[in-house]
């Protein structure tokens, strides 16, 4: 496939649904100390405020005329031609610094790897992302033949490069490519391509959904038809559907709808190929339909909705389901169900407390699990005959492992009986490598070669202690040698999201210089499982920022870092999380910075119909019915609460066309931070074309990843 490669859509750092990519965002703090000195923001007037009354508290908002006002309006232009401004004095003096920092990043990138063919029936498929390529291949395993599938450069009948391809399948019958593209902003269109001639058909069908974790395009049986997600005007997969080659979109069969705004639909197919699956979800409550691709009348459901309970289904063939579910415990249990009564559940592998399951695969013989243990992940597999399991054993301490799309691949483990698990492996240091285990051998064969970056670094996994006594996981990359003149924090702790190790050439640009990168794997993400995730949302939403704040502190006490001398970074809901702890501690931090940050949390939380309204009120609270609820996100949010005291220089970015957090929340922060302290260095990076995953120009791109790593070089006073 041509998904989104890695660098499109920002380097990942861990799995989500909702948001799935992590990013830099850097906000300086030198409260205090002595440091680099910051050309001046300048000020911003406060025009238009608004003030309402919730729950008897009055909330006054002087930049709330951005929440209507629309790009194209006279004050909306001059606000942003004056952050332009404020971030070009900012920056203009490290713009020597980062091309260096480009360059380094450049020189670090490793050749790109020799392709390894996924086999899957008489092929064996794989991507190429190298030099700037989309492509997709595969090559017949007998003869050796090599053919090329797509190309994102090829063009449509208007002239048009059909652009970067996110999820495809290949019909029955081998005769056409359906394949889907992003058209704008959470909306898809699917193609089809005769697969003989290598010709595009003309029709398109619009407005479709492809969840994260759905690459494959489902195919009716009989190759006739693709079972897809309709999306609403926001961009939420609503509707399941058919589209029958041939006829016209209008009018196609609808499967089943999700009236309710706070669940999305995702069409995967289960690991047999006898079905498709459409999982409505929420952030806590899933419920599964079967649709048999060979007779799409027959829908059954799998076991209806319940407040609070999650569940994922796959088939692996015969007549039993397998099935993740949190129904006892959140972090969750693994359960089978005869097909003909797939909600009577007998237990197969218990939960347990420091345990997480975090994604299945079912197989004919065996059955493999993705565990979250102790902050690590892990595979596991389940022989089928023999009853028993094994543990994948991987060497390296620090590293995420897989065989999801995201780490083995999207061409990854498409056949219903393999032979092998193809895995990915990435690390801080090694960028994310296959692997083929061997079922019969219970042995693992590296596939593609490593770097030699890996001898020059040290990976580690410390712990602070929140205020509560909680343990909180660290992953820490270092170089082996020489003291630390600094570090860069990132977090999230959201939606039950893990903050795994990834790989980043620009990284390297900090190490060099002394500067360690750590991942603080704070409450409210899911890096011990379903249970670290409910530790930190409803009412023990503040717990993250306890914990976040805590490791930083424990990385001075610990003689890691000099005080002071700690950036932090988040992005999106972790924009929320560095955010709140820059307001409640700006003395820790030596600089901040936030990628498309949720940081005006309540004004979004306050309208319903506003992105991720519905979501956020399953990971909050209900701010307009619950006084409680409304305390609490009004005391952490980043907006409500700038200090009086001074604040740190700091780097935003935001997208004008991401539809998941608003520009205008973005634009309401940096004009607050800049009423607030008119002296501060504020550094806004705004992008037109981008998304919520970022810029959709790689030369933008790049600029930001090396203008990060400047700016937190500087607010550590190391140039």
């Amino acid at each position: 496939m041509i998904p989104l490669s890695p660098t499109d859509i920002g380097t990942i750092n861990s799995l989500d649904r909702r948001e799935l990519l992590r990013g830099l965002a850097v906000a300086g703090s030198l409260s205090g100390l002595a440091g680099p000195v910051w050309a001046a923001a300048g000020e911003t007037a406060a025009t238009g405020g608004r003030t309402r009354i919730i729950h008897g508290v009055t909330l006054t908002d002087p930049f709330g005329w951005l929440d209507d006002a629309a790009l194209d309006d006279p004050q909306v232009i001059r606000l942003r031609a004056e952050f332009d401004a404020a971030a070009h004095r900012v920056m203009a003096r490290l713009e020597a610094l980062t091309r260096r920092l480009r360059a380094e990043a450049d020189a670090a990138s490793p050749p790109p790897s020799d392709p390894a063919p996924v086999p899957d029936g008489a092929y064996g498929y794989w991507s190429d992302w190298s030099q700037g390529r989309r492509q997709l291949w595969r090559i017949h395993l007998a003869s050796g033949a090599r053919q090329l599938l797509l190309d994102a450069a090829e063009t449509d009948a208007d002239g048009k490069a059909i652009g970067n391809v996110v999820a495809w399948g290949i019909s029955p019958d081998d005769a056409t490519l359906a394949f889907a593209t992003v058209a704008v902003p959470e909306h898809h269109d699917i193609r089809f391509k005769h697969i003989a001639t290598g010709q595009l058909r003309t029709e398109v069908v619009r407005d479709v959904g492809v969840q994260i974790t759905s690459e494959r395009l489902v195919w009716t049986a009989d190759g006739r038809g693709i079972i897809y997600g309709e999306v609403d005007a926001s961009g939420r997969p609503w509707r399941a559907r058919i589209h029958w080659l041939g006829r016209p979109q209008v009018g196609a069969p609808i499967i089943h709808e999700e009236a309710d705004p706070g669940f999305f639909i995702e069409i995967r197919q289960t690991s047999s190929g006898r079905f498709a699956v459409i999982h409505s979800s929420s952030v806590d409550t899933t419920e599964a339909r079967l649709v048999d691709r060979e007779n799409t009348d027959s829908v059954r459901l799998v076991s209806a909705r319940r407040a609070g309970r999650l569940y994922a289904v796959d088939h692996g063939g015969g007549d039993a389901l397998d099935i993740l579910t949190n129904d006892t415990h959140p972090n969750f249990r693994l359960v089978n169900a005869p097909l003909g009564q797939p909600d009577r559940w007998s237990e197969l592998v218990p939960a347990q407390d420091r345990t997480g399951l975090a994604w299945h695969q079912a197989f004919h013989r065996h059955l493999v699990v993705a565990e979250r243990h102790e902050g690590n992940s892990r595979v596991r597999v389940f022989d089928r005959a023999s009853a028993t399991w094994r543990i994948i054993d991987i060497p390296e301490p620090v590293a995420v492992v897989g065989f999801d799309r995201w780490t083995a691949g999207p061409e990854a483990n498409r056949e219903p009986e393999p032979a092998q698990l193809r895995l990915g492996v990435e690390t801080f240091a090694q960028p994310k490598a296959l692997y083929e285990y061997s079922f019969a051998e219970g042995a693992l064969k590296k596939l593609q070669a490593g770097t030699a970056a890996s001898g020059l670094y040290l990976a580690e996994r410390l712990q602070a202690i929140a205020p509560d006594g909680t343990i909180i996981p660290m992953s820490m990359i270092r170089p082996r040698t020489g003291p630390l003149h600094g570090a860069v924090l990132y977090g999230y702790g959201a939606y039950g999201v893990p903050s795994d190790p990834d790989f980043d050439t620009q990284r390297f640009s900090l190490l060099t210089r002394g500067v360690a990168y750590v991942i603080a794997h704070v409450r409210g993400g899911g890096d011990l499982g379903g249970a670290w995730h409910d530790a930190g949302r409803g009412a023990a939403r503040g717990k993250p920022i306890d914990d976040f704040i805590a490791c930083a502190q424990a990385l001075v006490a610990q003689g890691i870092v000099p005080p002071g001398k700690i950036v932090c970074t988040g992005r999106s809901a972790g924009g929320w999380l560095v955010g709140a702890a820059l307001n409640r501690a700006p003395d820790v931090w030596a600089g901040v910075m936030a990628d498309v940050p949720y940081v005006d949390v309540l004004n979004a939380l306050l309208d319903p119909e506003r992105p991720l309204s519905a979501t956020e009120t399953s990971e909050v609270g209900d701010v307009i019915q619950d006084p409680a609820a409304f305390a609490r996100v009004l005391r952490l949010c980043a907006y409500q609460n700038v200090p009086a005291r001074k604040l740190p220089p700091v780097y935003l970015t935001a997208s004008l066309a991401d539809v998941r957090i608003p520009w205008s929340g973005v634009l309401k922060y940096v004009a607050r931070l800049r009423a607030a302290h008119p002296d501060n260095a504020v550094a806004l990076r705004l992008d037109r074309d981008g998304n919520h995953w970022g810029p959709a120009d790689r030369e933008t791109r790049d600029l930001w990843r090396a203008e990060r790593v400047a700016f937190a070089l500087k607010a550590l006073d190391l140039v």
